[in-house]
């Protein structure tokens, strides 16, 4: 009952005085249909009650970010309900703040991601893995208030599940924000923009389905089940495999490193002792190339053994 209560409270909106309808830097994309899309409200995100208990969530953990950083010694200015309001062509917007790092004011952004954007942001950095994002930092970077002031900006990004934090630093860059601006302010000022022939942003626009339109799949091989309980139950599971491994390989790769021309190497832990051991093997294994120069293509078939393995291949599908 109290769950349902919760839920409830949240199936309505709430107003929070800034974000009325109007297109805002966050509203603004590298791809000018997208940006024409969200002026015109084309495709606007429905949001129902238990994605606003994320987006709520998302802010609170925000909140803890910029804890952590006081907590670290870190400077901060124009946080929180003390946001600063920037002008950037004809929209505005409201960064996260200002920190000082080695003497120097930059720009700050903070997010909570769940573990695919968290990875994704490791592996390809910001501008590839998230476009988006690069964008909305280099407008603030540009904004009147700002282009003078600061020559950089700290993308600061904690993970939901484990709190693993992670963050990269965007040099300003005024070519790249100038012509985004510019459309800007055309679509604004009254310009029609025409769907692209070709989608700019395929994995990463949310607007990928209304500008290209639905491809048609054939579905009479394929079951849908509704069963949320084990979905989330996989999607924990696959979290913790690729968190382990990341773990894992970061240790095995500083273990190496302490092990360096010994045979074994005892390290000592909190709660455990780790040995650390060289070991050098010799497989045999059968060259295929070595096997026909020998005995002739021919011959392969009486060697071959055809195997039927069955597996069950699991992937998300978004």
């Amino acid at each position: 009952m109290l769950a349902q209560a919760v839920v409830a409270a949240y199936e309505r909106p709430e107003r929070d005085g800034y974000h009325r309808g109007q297109l805002t830097v966050t509203g603004v994309s590298p791809c000018p249909y997208a940006t024409y899309l969200n002026f015109k409200h084309l495709d606007d995100e429905p949001f129902d009650a238990e994605s606003r208990l994320r987006m709520k969530n998302g802010k609170w953990q925000e909140m803890e970010v910029l804890e952590d950083l006081r907590r670290a010694g870190f400077q901060l200015k124009f946080t929180g309900s003390n946001q600063l309001t920037v002008v950037v062509g004809p929209v505005r917007g409201r960064p996260d703040g200002l920190i000082t790092v080695d003497s120097r004011e930059d720009l700050l952004e903070v997010k909570a991601m769940s573990i695919g954007p968290y990875t994704s942001l490791k592996q390809k950095g910001l501008q590839e893995a998230h476009p988006g994002y690069f964008c909305q930092v280099q407008l603030y970077m540009a904004s009147d208030e700002l282009r003078d002031r600061v020559s950089g900006c700290w993308f600061y990004v904690k993970h939901k599940d484990s709190c693993r934090p992670y963050d990269v630093f965007i040099e300003k860059d005024l070519v790249y924000s100038k012509p985004i601006i510019e459309f800007v302010t055309e679509i604004v000022n009254g310009a029609e923009i025409s769907k692209p022939a070709e989608c700019p942003l395929p994995a990463q626009c949310r607007h990928t389905i209304f500008c290209q339109g639905v491809e048609i799949f054939d579905t009479s091989g394929i079951k849908i089940a509704d069963i949320p309980a084990i979905v989330e139950k996989w999607l924990e599971g696959q979290f913790h495999l690729a968190m382990g491994k990341e773990l894992n390989e970061e240790a095995r790769t500083l273990l190496k490193q302490v092990l360096g021309d010994n045979e074994t190497t005892l390290c000592q832990g909190e709660d455990a002792l780790l040995q650390v051991k060289r070991i050098i093997q010799h497989r045999s294994e059968i060259d295929m190339g070595r096997f026909v120069e020998a005995f002739g293509a021919s011959r392969l078939p009486e060697v071959m053994v055809d195997k039927i393995v069955e597996q069950i291949r699991v992937t998300r599908r978004d």
